[in-house]
Order: structure tokens, then C-alpha cells, then sequence
């Protein structure tokens, strides 16, 4: 497994990191077949931006041990209430609170044996405590054309606050 790259926040100087959007979006047809950029409304002609600015949630890990982010866009960060540069230095699994661990375990290895779970929910925690439920969300292993993975991806439109 190669790790993914460690990310400058997206900004109109990089693109908004269109070459990573692109590869995660590739990823996402070669693991499930299908495509991120009609389920989200990203636009290919400007991946970067419309991918930062998108009315969904994009986050992708590294791949490294700990899980650790490297990407989430502008409504990924105000849901996880986090500025970029603490976003992609927490571990993933630290987005889901104690008692949603074993359910995330669960999406994780199915992850690992299929390269993606779709239709799952699970509880997160915002980096203040605030509680909330991703729902429909599509995890994949991303891909490069090799097939060498370069982290996990994760996309979803709808969550609620309890």
C-alpha cells in the first residue's frame, strides 16, 4: 500500500487539489463500479473546486496506520467543526465517538475485502462534542490504475444531529 499524499489546504492557487479529487474520483469507479461525479454533482471540469465547495461530504485517509485524514471538504469541516490543518492530523477513527467504534470496525474490513460499503451509517462526533449520524454513506478503498490502494475514501449527502 502506498500512502496518500499529505495535502495543502485547497485554494485557488492548487487548484483546490483537482489532481487529488481526480484520483479519488477515478478510485471511486474502479472500486464500485460507478460515478462519483453523477452521485455528487462535482462538475470534471473543475473537479477541485466544486469538489471543495460541494453540498455532500468528501473525506479520504491515508492509508497509514493510524488512519490519519488528508482530505475533507468545506462541509466535511464545518460538519466535523475543524480548520484544515487540524482536520488531516487526526486519526480517522477519532471522528466516531467510543461506542460507535465496533460498527465502524465492522465498515472498515468490509472495506478491505469488497473495496467499498455502501448504505452505511453510522455515529460520529464533531471535534466540540456535538453528536451526529452520517447516513447513505459509500467507503471505498482508494485505488490507483495499478490497483495500489492510497487510503480509504469516504462520500454521503445526508446526516442528522441527536
Amino acid at each position: 500500500m502506498t500512502l496518500g499524499p499529505l495535502l495543502a489546504a485547497p485554494v485557488h492557487e492548487n487548484n483546490y487539489q483537482a489532481a487529488f479529487i481526480r484520483r479519488v474520483i477515478d478510485s471511486f469507479a474502479r472500486a464500485t463500479g460507478k460515478s462519483l461525479i453523477h452521485r455528487s454533482g462535482i462538475d470534471p471540469e473543475a473537479p477541485g473546486r466544486s469538489a471543495w465547495l460541494g453540498n455532500f461530504a468528501l473525506l479520504t485517509h491515508r492509508g497509514d496506520p493510524g488512519a490519519t485524514l488528508n482530505y475533507g471538504n468545506a462541509f466535511a469541516l464545518r460538519l466535523w467543526e475543524y480548520d484544515w490543518n487540524s482536520f488531516v492530523s487526526t486519526p480517522s477513527a477519532a471522528t466516531a465517538p467510543e461506542e460507535a467504534s465496533e460498527s465502524r470496525d465492522a465498515a472498515m474490513k468490509k472495506v478491505a475485502l469488497d473495496n467499498f460499503v455502501s448504505g452505511y451509517s453510522g455515529a460520529r462526533i464533531s471535534r466540540t462534542g456535538r453528536r451526529f449520524l452520517i447516513q447513505d454513506v459509500t467507503i471505498w478503498r482508494l485505488m490507483d490504475d495499478a490497483g495500489g490502494s492510497f487510503g480509504v475514501g469516504a462520500f454521503f449527502r445526508r446526516y442528522r444531529y441527536f
